[in-house]
């Protein structure tokens, strides 16, 4: 199922007088749309450099339990230092997408570190806790798969909390293989094979 979808364009502005102009389209219209699965409409895009604040606001909505099942630790805040490597990715090392609502507030992320001499890369994904449950995460990894493809990779891991249902939930909904973490028994790692193509994409 390919979720993104472009929004419809305006008519042109010289087509309509000036009392019929539309306001100005939200910055999040900038990337492609996709509906959630109770209906509303997000954009999923490229993280920029200036999403720093944004980055900032939507780590202060999570739970903590969502950022242990993230980072595996306990974490208040994000660094300024870390802030700024979350929103200016280097193109060789990995890629990072978000999905903002109308208002350009950042409501997702996902994104993938790249390791060349395993050609793959590691996946690391979070959902704003008012949308989880909703395709919001399905959509960003999906994403994340057909960007890992569009790089020639052949796999996409993560390292999943065995307590993550969800996330364990929908990487086997899309196709991943689970596998043990050697030592940890509160771990697992799901793979998933790039060189199938039963694995489910977007875009």
């Amino acid at each position: 199922m390919n979720p993104y979808r472009s929004p419809t364009r305006p008519p042109r502005r010289d087509q309509r007088s000036a009392a019929q102009a539309p306001s100005p389209a939200p910055a999040a219209a900038d990337g492609e749309a996709f509906r959630t699965l109770d209906g509303q409409t997000l954009w999923l895009r490229p993280v920029r450099p200036d999403d720093v604040e944004a980055l900032q606001r939507g780590f202060a909505r999570l739970t903590p339990e969502q950022i242990r099942l993230r980072v595996f630790h306990r974490m208040n805040e994000l660094s300024p230092q870390m802030l700024h490597l979350l929103a200016n990715v280097d193109p060789e090392r990995g890629a990072a997408y978000v999905a903002t609502d109308a208002d350009g507030e950042i409501r997702g992320e996902g994104r993938i570190y790249v390791d060349r001499t395993l050609d793959g890369a590691e996946f690391a994904l979070i959902v704003d806790p008012a949308l989880t449950g909703k395709g919001v995460g399905r959509a960003l990894l999906q994403r994340l798969i057909a960007e890992s493809r569009r790089r020639g990779l052949r796999e996409l891991w993560g390292l999943v909390l065995t307590e993550n249902v969800a996330m364990l939930d929908l990487a086997a909904y899309l196709g991943a293989a689970r596998e043990p973490v050697p030592g940890e028994l509160d771990t697992v790692r799901v793979r998933f094979d790039l060189t199938d193509p039963r694995i489910a994409a977007g875009g």
